[in-house]
């Protein structure tokens, strides 16, 4: 992105380019919680966390938190009943591309346990063919942890508790790299903050909807209760 920025510059061209992402979800304390859990649930192990939409950072209001981490963890043990091939019907949850994206999830979860992180669900590596990792959930670490201001691909999102909606904002904004970001709310004040000059600084700002949009397959994996 770096070199391709320098040479469209060159010729005082104008560029737009997708390149990774740190995206975030904030469920403020008014938020319809079925809705918000269904959508960090997808946007957290759609597609093993592949996506450069995929969330990565769970901000989650304080009130809410507890429940909502409980309810997520439940939901990523029941989606061990449906991992497998791709091209299965039946499979919810696929493997990663190569080996080198399994060595990344498994250097990262290791430095964010040294840092102090706490593993709610997952964390291993899953002993059977081909580049199967658990989805994990990390709690414990502070919103300008380096580990969780960087993207790693793979299936693996920090839930942070956030007191207010401005906190969430201004962790949502704090990495260098945002692309895609999620504002859940009933409030129409909170709704148009999140999309003016105070609100999110990502490219795509979505509202009571997943950082990686509704997608095709997000009512598939209201299934796992």
């Amino acid at each position: 992105g770096r070199e391709v920025g320098v040479e469209v510059q060159r010729r005082f061209g104008k560029l737009l380019l997708e390149l990774g992402g740190n995206n975030a979800m904030i469920v403020n304390d008014d938020a319809d919680f079925d809705m918000a859990l269904d959508a960090a649930f997808f946007g957290c192990i759609g597609t093993a966390g592949q996506r450069c939409t995929s969330t990565r950072r769970l901000m989650i209001h304080e009130k809410l938190y507890d429940a909502f981490l409980q309810k997520l963890v439940m939901r990523y043990k029941g989606l061990m009943k449906r991992v497998g091939h791709p091209l299965d019907a039946s499979t919810l949850y696929g493997p990663l591309h190569n080996q080198l994206a399994v060595d990344n999830y498994k250097a990262t979860i290791e430095e964010a346990l040294k840092l102090g992180g706490k593993v709610e669900v997952g964390g291993n590596i899953i002993d059977r063919p081909g580049n199967f990792v658990e989805p994990t959930i990390i709690t414990n670490l502070p919103h300008d942890s380096p580990v969780v201001k960087r993207e790693t691909f793979a299936p693996i999102v920090y839930v942070l508790k956030a007191k207010n909606l401005e906190q969430a904002i201004e962790w949502n904004n704090e990495v260098d790299h945002g692309l895609s970001s999620a504002l859940f709310t009933k409030n129409i004040g909170s709704t148009f903050q999140w999309i003016t000059e105070n609100g999110s600084d990502c490219g795509i700002v979505n509202i009571n909807t997943s950082p990686s949009g509704k997608g095709l397959s997000i009512d598939n994996y209201k299934i796992i209760k």
